[in-house]
């Protein structure tokens, strides 16, 4: 994988996982955009009056666009799986809010009234405090905002030094909430990735590269209540690495450590689905999670898991199975109709795993019941 190709895959988990931790901001802007609207709907008639010809015009510029958009947001917040790109929409929704508020000045302004500037600078401030979105977009936003009514002055033929005032105005509010934004999103950044850090500390195994068992528990759970959901059946199989005792007595730990990372690399190798797990249970056992398959392709899965491992022929003269490393397995397969829980799956499969081991080892036994 290329530097490119790392960079852009970090940074497509960082926004997934902004928009999961932004889900309540976004809500509090959804709700924020209505209360405003009422609010400036309430201003218009008090101005107007209710029974001015305009205040049809107004109601409908104010709610028309952005309003439904709004409530399509607040909804997709409560959505966790696929992640929804709220920073993307909110921006939209923010777009659509400006413009029925250019709209407004344009109803305005044909019934004689210049509407002041106020309303600009505010939605410009505004837009830079907007918590779940990156600050490129809040400066679209408020360059949009900029754009549009200095054109507006225009049209209106204010004089040049009023819409050099404006935009003067306008031109200091964006540099100062930019270079805020900046600063708050490069903090926002740091941080993300400091936790990111610490957690691929926590969940990895420093020698062998694969997953430790740190949260495993809660890890498994959750993928056998995905699995129910998805109707998907799962495959875990324990593997433990042939006479590992006798590899470090008579070749050292140091080429016991440099076996279990060979072994390890060709365990991940098996992983197919992002939910697939390749785990370094203790020393040389490993827990692997296949998701997504039928008791079938268990079979095949778990013979293959044998394979790959005497692919690596990597030399072992005082096994008691063969003269290379080989492992043993005990696997499971679990459908989703099951009613066994993590605890019964791990005994099951290490019982198959020891059935593997009496009958001489460098094979894989899979333990088949109607409760798998």
């Amino acid at each position: 994988m290329s530097v490119d190709q790392v960079t852009h895959k970090t940074r497509a988990s960082y926004i997934s996982k902004f928009n999961l931790q932004q889900r309540r901001n976004a809500q509090y802007v959804c709700a924020g955009v209505l209360f405003a609207l009422l609010a400036f709907s309430l201003w218009d008639i008090h101005y107007l009056g209710a029974s001015h010809d305009a205040i049809y015009a107004l109601l409908l510029s104010r709610f028309a666009i952005p309003l439904p958009l709004f409530i399509f947001i607040f909804i997709k917040t409560y959505q966790v799986q696929p992640v929804v790109p709220l920073h993307q929409l909110v921006t939209l929704g923010m777009l659509m809010v400006f413009s029925s508020l250019f709209m407004v000045h344009i109803i305005y302004y044909n019934l004689g009234i210049t509407l002041p500037i106020d309303s600009i600078l505010l939605c410009s401030v505004i837009t830079y405090f907007i918590p779940n979105i990156f600050y490129y977009q809040k400066l679209g936003l408020s360059l949009f905002i900029m754009f549009w009514y200095i054109s507006f002055l225009h049209y209106i033929d204010l004089p040049q030094n009023e819409i050099i005032r404006a935009a003067i105005y306008l031109f200091f509010v964006n540099l100062a909430g930019l270079v805020h934004s900046v600063s708050f999103d490069k903090e926002r950044r740091s941080n993300f990735d400091k936790t990111q850090f610490l957690e691929s500390m926590a969940r990895t195994d420093q020698l062998t590269g694969t997953e430790n068992r740190h949260k495993f528990d809660e890890r498994f759970v959750e993928l056998l209540e995905q699995g129910k959901l998805e109707n998907q059946g799962i495959a875990i199989a324990i593997v433990d690495i042939d006479c590992f005792k006798q590899y470090n007595d008579n070749y050292g730990h140091l080429a016991g450590d440099e076996c279990l990372i060979k072994v390890a690399h060709g365990l991940l190798t098996l992983k197919r689905h992002p939910l697939d797990a390749c785990i370094r249970f203790g020393g040389e056992e490993f827990i692997l999670i296949r998701y997504g398959v039928t008791l079938e392709e268990t079979t095949r899965w778990g013979q293959k898991i044998i394979n790959t491992i005497y692919a690596l022929n990597l030399p072992h003269a005082y096994s008691d199975a063969e003269n290379r490393i080989t492992i043993s397995a005990g696997l499971i397969h679990w459908h989703p109709t099951s009613s066994l829980a993590r605890t019964q799956l791990m005994t099951l499969a290490d019982h198959a795993l020891y059935k593997a081991k009496q009958n001489g080892r460098n094979q894989v036994q899979i333990h088949l019941s109607k409760e798998n």
